[in-house]
């Protein structure tokens, strides 16, 4: 008998590769004490008001959610500082990636991605259908004039990581004011912020101060990165109220879980744990850069919470060697960098113990 065939398009779609646990490490090299330093969580743990918070809220999980997740929308109105009629949560950001795809894209329509950008843009959008259209970078830095000459009638969406992962740099306010004067008010233009807390630079805004003068603009936040609660999937677009209700039509009505509520709530309200991370990430980004120009590697400048460290042709086998000492980074083959290495920041000790462990391999 002949298997049921899903949509043509859904072959189509490129594999994710996340980063190894440490469960795996411990399991497969024996390593009774892993350091993760490859998918960009917060080194201090979750925010203790979140923990409380979410040890509250565990005697609740027999109700179904608030559906609308107003204190949670509240709380990240404060945060942000727009209306929470401006702000739609997510069971991650991700989430509200597969919304945006879902709701504007059909078969044959285009979107434009950096060449070296998240991977998660090209599977949602391929999931739907839409063919990506890929705009080369300038010495990994995303061109905003490339992505001016991609754009054509098909163009539905652009999306813009900024800080770009997994390179770390951004584009400047004037940067991205030139990109949206290219921008047609018919195609949705996607800034991912997931990192826009870390940033040092001046000359950086976010995207959200855009959403009241331009209906076209949407601006992603997480909770994973700077608030500690990648595992409880805390995401937030924001808007003008055009996108904001066409993604509420698709919205599942409970997709935000009564844990993620209330922890995403107080987190947001957390400045000490804020201060705290920043504080932790700042040094440790120093640090690195401090070390690795000392071991005559050369990094990216960052305004995240990771380096994109070129490694050369041993990359691979050091990211290797790594492992077996109980070390996890975070290989760009599959960003097409082969010579590069990601690394997160950790804990002061397990910064350390990284820079160590270069010292003896290198």
């Amino acid at each position: 008998m002949k298997p049921v065939d899903p949509a043509p398009w859904i072959h189509k779609i490129p594999k994710y590769t996340p980063g190894i646990s440490k469960e795996t490490i411990a399991r497969d090299y024996g390593a009774p004490h892993p350091i993760k330093l490859a998918s960009n969580e917060n080194p201090l743990g979750p925010s203790p008001r979140a923990m409380e918070a979410a040890k509250a809220a565990i005697a609740t999980v027999h109700l179904y959610p608030d559906p609308e997740a107003a204190i949670l929308l509240e709380s990240a109105s404060r945060f942000f500082r727009c209306s929470p009629k401006q702000i739609i949560a997510g069971n991650g950001s991700d989430e509200i990636l597969d919304f945006l795809c879902r709701a504007y894209l059909t078969p044959g329509d285009e979107v434009i991605v950096p060449e070296i950008t998240f991977s998660y843009y090209r599977i949602a959008a391929t999931a739907c259908g839409a063919e990506v259209v890929t705009a080369v970078m300038d010495d990994l830095s995303i061109d905003v004039s490339t992505i001016a000459r991609a754009l054509t009638e098909k163009t539905k969406i652009v999306f813009i990581a900024n800080p770009n992962n997994p390179t770390g740099r951004y584009l400047t306010r004037d940067s991205v004011n030139e990109l949206i004067s290219t921008i047609p008010p018919s195609t949705i233009l996607v800034f991912d912020e997931a990192y826009a807390a870390f940033m040092r630079k001046d000359d950086f805004s976010s995207a959200r101060e855009l959403v009241n003068t331009h209906r076209n603009i949407i601006s992603i936040h997480t909770l994973s990165k700077s608030h500690g609660l990648a595992g409880l999937r805390v995401g937030f677009g924001i808007s003008g109220s055009e996108i904001r209700e066409t993604l509420l039509r698709i919205k599942p009505p409970f997709n935000m879980n009564a844990l993620a509520i209330a922890a995403g709530a107080a987190a947001l309200s957390d400045d000490e744990f804020l201060r705290q991370t920043l504080e932790t990430t700042w040094e440790g980004l120093d640090f690195f850069s401090e070390h690795f120009t000392r071991l005559g590697l050369a990094c990216v400048p960052s305004q995240t919470n990771f380096l994109l460290v070129r490694i050369g042709e041993r990359a691979l086998s050091v990211y290797e060697a790594l492992l077996r000492k109980g070390i996890i980074t975070r290989s760009m083959a599959s960003f097409g960098l082969p010579d590069y290495l990601r690394v997160s920041v950790g804990l002061p000790g397990e910064n350390r113990a990284l820079v160590t462990a270069l010292e003896a391999l290198l």
